[in-house]
Parts: C-alpha cells; structure tokens; sequence
C-alpha cells in the first residue's frame, strides 16, 4: 500500500477482488483528512443516543454490512484486533486507557476486550435503531461510558493527570524478563518512515497543553473509526475474506458509520461520509501512510506494554497469541518491511505469525473454511461468556460475567426501520 505525491493508489492485491479500483485525487483525500483533523477541538456528542436513524440511512446497505461481518467473523475480528493494538501508538487514545485502570494487566485486558469483542457482535447481528433491542441497548451502554469519561478527563485538574500518565501508572512489567523491548526493534526497521506532516498537538507521547485539544473529541472516534473499518476495508483477503465484492464493503461502510453516529459522530467528521467505497478505500490508504506508519518510530514503552496486556489477555482464550506475532503479521498486512523485528521472534512465535498466514491466505480459500473457522471462535468466546454446563473442565478459560445476554441475543432476522 502506498501514496504518492499525484494519486492514492490502492493495492493491486485488492482489485481483483473488488473490482478496478479508482484512483481519487491526492487533494482531495488530504482536504477531507484535514476537514477530519478539525475535530479534534470538538468534543464527541454526549447524552442519549438519536430516536430515529438518519436521512441518510439505507436499510439494505446496512443489512448488507452485518451480512458481510457473519460471513468472516473470524477474519474481521483478527482486523479488529489488529487494529485496535495499532490505535494504541496514539498517545491521545492511549492515555485515558492507562488513566482509566481497567486496560493495563493481562486480566483487565482480557476483559476488555472479550466485552469489546461481545458488544460489537450484537451490533452487528442487532437492531440499533429499535428502542429495547438488546444491540441498541449495548451502544447506549458503550456511549454512557465514553459520556462520563468526557465530562471528567476534560476538567482542568484531570486533563493534566490524563495527560501525564506514564508506565508507573501501568502495574508490573509485562516485557519477559531479561528481554529488550521490542519497540526498539521496530525503530530501527522504521527510521526512514517519513514522519507524520500534519499532528501539531503532540510533544513526543503527551498533547500539548498550550493547544485546544480535549479527550474524547471527534478526531479520537474517527481514529476509532479507521481502526474498525480501514484494514479490513484496504486488505479483505489477507484476513481471509474472498469472494468480498464493492456491495460487501458498502454495506461494511455504511453500517460503520451508522454505528459512528450512533456514537457521537458528528456527520462532518464521520470517516465513512457517503458510503463511498473508493474513496473510502483511499482515505484509509492516505490515513495508513501518514497517521500509522510514521507512528512506529514513536511507539513508547508505555504503549508496548499497553499493547502486550492485549494480547497476553487474549492467550486465555487462544494460547498461541503473543504481541510479537500480531505485530509481525499486522506488518506483513499493511506493507511496513520488518526484518529486524523478525529477527527477534521466537520459533514459537515465528510459528504462530506463519500459522495466521497460511489459515487466512490460503486455508480459507477451501469453501466453508471460514465458516468453520469462525464457528470455532464463536465457540471459545462462548466459553468465556456463558460456558454451558456440560463442558467439561479439560480446558477452561477464566469467565466473564455480564456479557451473556448480549452474547445469545440472536434474532431470526433483523428487523430494518423505513426512514
């Protein structure tokens, strides 16, 4: 993936699967990233969430888009994973999980991210727009949340505490024991990444006090945003789902930023403005190269450890992850060349990161791999959130409560509101 000076060009990788892609003026994609840029001195909407969908709501596509997540369950939630570790090398979204205390150990992670992995399920098999739909009930839930932490972090005596927290907010060391970080690594594989050309509110990992800038603001959801929908959107097969057409992806673009405004998004800052799959496609390319990229030369000690309490927590439900092999393979899916980072695995963790590469590029071009795959995430995520009775107690995952109803809410068919 790569942009240069004239044009945002897509990955030959894709086109053949979503059809010849077109090429969007470089202006024009920069002019829509600043126009997203000047949200970060709004603060996200807060309050209740919206009665009635928008004028611009599309039922079809949007069925469309949760049609598209059941068929790669498996694959979209690896992107999602990857994702969201990436989002952590933004100083703006990182701090307020350390301030928070419910992110920075291996159990905390865990659980956050199972209820991550939960709530955003039931959106996608849900009704968000019918009052009582457990899958509105979630969002609801998820924005009550995101609400609070606004109101407090943005006072002037939080702002600051947010805005100095470090690693000896974030508990025991979860590097082994004797180990370099790994971030040291990647420096080194990213030292000629140009650096980021348009960020002017952070000083090293902290946000400058001297500039407007809240947490919470509308720039923080759209990164939120990228993080859901750019990588699946710009790499379908490397995560396994063939046979994705331009229909797919706008259904996936579309849900996604229904799910935006459902979440305070104001509609000029929402990513997925206009359902438009190129264009899309391309912003997300532009927003790789110039936010994620250039990101890896800054990564922090306390993002590293922030980063392996994820993946470390989600050993409880599949042993083989460790950071090191989700950090190569999201490498390999976004094009960042990583041989010193290689060089650093274990062969066990050389296995795993080759073990993802031959399920999803190759296994799953077998009809029905993806469905089996995905039945058996579907499964191990089961045993974490309502384990039945009868399972025995050979393998046995830690339990988190709270989740099941959520979890088991599978309606027959989703009902669609007529705007």
């Amino acid at each position: 993936m790569s942009v240069n000076t004239d044009h945002v060009v897509i990955a030959t990788e894709d086109a053949d699967v979503t059809g010849t892609p077109k090429t969007s003026s470089s202006t024009d994609v920069e002019k829509r990233f600043l126009d997203l840029l000047e949200g970060q001195k709004v603060l996200v909407r807060l309050g209740q969430i919206a009665d009635q969908p928008p004028a611009w709501y599309d039922p079809a596509k949007f069925q469309r888009g949760q049609e598209f997540f059941r068929r790669n369950f498996a694959g979209i939630f690896l992107a999602h994973l990857l994702s969201l570790i990436t989002l952590l090398s933004s100083p703006q979204i990182l701090k307020p999980l350390i301030f928070t205390q419910r992110s920075e150990t291996t159990w905390k992670a865990f659980r956050r991210y199972i209820s991550t992995v939960v709530h955003v399920s039931c959106w996608y098999k849900g009704d968000v727009w019918r009052k009582g739909d457990p899958a509105r009930n979630s969002i609801q839930m998820v924005r009550n949340k995101h609400n609070g932490l606004a109101r407090s972090m943005n006072t002037p005596d939080k702002w600051n505490c947010v805005n100095s927290v470090n690693m000896s907010n974030c508990g025991d060391p979860l590097i082994p024991s004797g180990a370099a970080p790994l971030i040291d690594a990647i420096k080194q594989d990213t030292h000629n990444q140009p650096a980021c050309p348009y960020i002017t509110f952070r000083k090293g990992n902290k946000m400058d006090s001297t500039e407007e800038y809240m947490f919470f603001n509308q720039y923080d959801m759209v990164e939120t945003q990228f993080a859901f929908v750019g990588v699946a959107l710009l790499f379908p097969l490397k995560f396994g789902a063939y046979g994705t057409t331009d229909d797919d992806l706008r259904g996936f673009i579309h849900f996604w930023r229904c799910i935006g405004h459902l979440m305070g998004i104001e509609d000029r800052f929402n990513f997925c403005n206009e359902d438009d799959v190129d264009f899309t496609r391309n912003l997300s390319a532009f927003y790789l190269d110039k936010m994620i990229k250039p990101a890896f030369q800054t990564l922090s000690i306390e993002y590293e450890h922030m980063a392996r309490a994820v993946a470390t927590g989600a050993r409880y439900y599949h042993p083989g992850i460790t950071y090191e092999s989700l950090f190569v393979f999201n490498a390999y899916v976004i094009g960042v060349e990583v041989a010193k980072t290689l060089s650093q695995l274990t062969y066990a963790q050389w296995f795993h990161y080759l073990y993802m590469r031959f399920i999803f590029s190759f296994i799953c071009w077998i009809p029905g791999a993806m469905w089996c795959l995905s039945a058996l995430f579907r499964f191990t995520i089961s045993l974490v959130v309502d384990r039945p009775r009868w399972w025995p107690s050979t393998w046995n995952p830690p339990t988190v409560d709270g989740l099941a109803s959520f979890w088991n809410y599978n309606p027959k068919t989703v009902k669609a509101i007529s705007t």
